[in-house]
């Protein structure tokens, strides 16, 4: 297992940000010429609430629509299974993954999927963890010596989906590298709570000692939940989130989207819409950047479904 999650580590670190390696695969093979859809849906893993998401995710259809010319829809779902199968089955053109469901997708779809680009922090991602206030606790310096406290005290741990990466998969990776024991062997209670906001509310209000999330909702939440659960841990720097299209939408209209999106922050709304996202621009991306996680997934660790 350790080496498992050492593999995933060094992977997710090392693509960081990285060039095309040299496990990438050739380049998509495009439709000579592709049909442009009557209509673009863009749907996207529910990391946040869902009137948030339909707000923000609503305006960046709205953009593409008014870039590419053709009318464009947010879909929300309710599971971040739910995004993957929309985009593989053709429900949905374009979605918003983190890493997990990107491997995930890129699984079921392969040469059928297409990275279209990600935000300037994706590149350099970190998530949080975060105890309830009534503890007391003053941050620490790694997560070994918080697992001893955790379990001398017999505190309990909630992260946010097992598919999410920063609210579950990088969190597990990290505290089990550096505590040496997985979070079932030093928690009285591991619990999923199903998104990052959920994690924030049940650790603020008391329902678990401690959580785990990613910086994005974290960073945009009211100061007020924030007193009731601090930051006592950020974790190293890792690979996530990316906008994914169809391949057979063809190379030229996904270059228009992709062309948008790197163009978002050159308006207002634009910018309205970066700063609910927490990062200032998009920027170019590719599958390479992700396949670390295909392979860490495929070896067999337990990430859900």
């Amino acid at each position: 297992m350790k080496r498992i999650l050492t593999l995933l580590l060094l992977a997710a670190l090392s693509l960081a940000g990285c060039q095309k390696s040299e496990t990438a695969p050739d380049e998509p093979v495009q439709p000579a010429q592709a049909q442009r859809p009557a209509k673009l849906v863009i749907t996207a893993i529910p990391d946040d609430n869902a009137e948030n998401m339909r707000e923000f995710f609503g305006l960046i259809a709205r953009h593409i629509e008014e870039s590419v010319g053709i009318p464009c829809e947010y879909v929300h779902v309710d599971n971040y299974a739910a995004s993957v199968t929309a985009l593989a089955t053709g429900q949905a053109h374009l979605s918003w993954f983190g890493a997990v469901t990107t491997a995930q997708a890129y699984m079921q779809m392969r040469d059928a999927l297409s990275v279209v680009a990600a935000r300037d922090i994706d590149k350099e991602f970190v998530s949080y963890f975060i105890a309830n206030a009534g503890l007391n606790l003053a941050p620490v310096d790694n997560l070994g010596e918080l697992a001893k406290l955790a379990a001398e005290q017999g505190w309990t741990f909630t992260f946010g989906s097992k598919s999410s990466t920063s609210s579950h998969l990088m969190p597990r990776s990290f505290f089990t590298e550096q505590s040496g024991q997985a979070p079932e062997k030093v928690f009285r209670a591991v619990a999923y709570s199903g998104s990052h906001d959920v994690v924030l509310q049940k650790v603020a209000n008391g329902e678990f000692h401690l959580g785990a999330l990613g910086q994005p909702p974290y960073d945009r939440a009211a100061a007020e939940i924030k007193a009731k659960a601090p930051i006592v841990y950020t974790t190293p720097k890792f690979t996530n989130y990316c906008f994914a299209a169809r391949t057979d939408l063809g190379a030229d209209l996904i270059g228009e989207i992709r062309a948008a999106l790197l163009r978002l922050h050159e308006t207002p709304e634009g910018e309205k819409i970066l700063s609910y996202l927490k990062a200032k621009k998009f920027v170019e991306a590719d599958i390479s950047e992700w396949l670390g996680y295909v392979q860490l997934i495929e070896s067999g660790v337990d990430i859900g479904g």
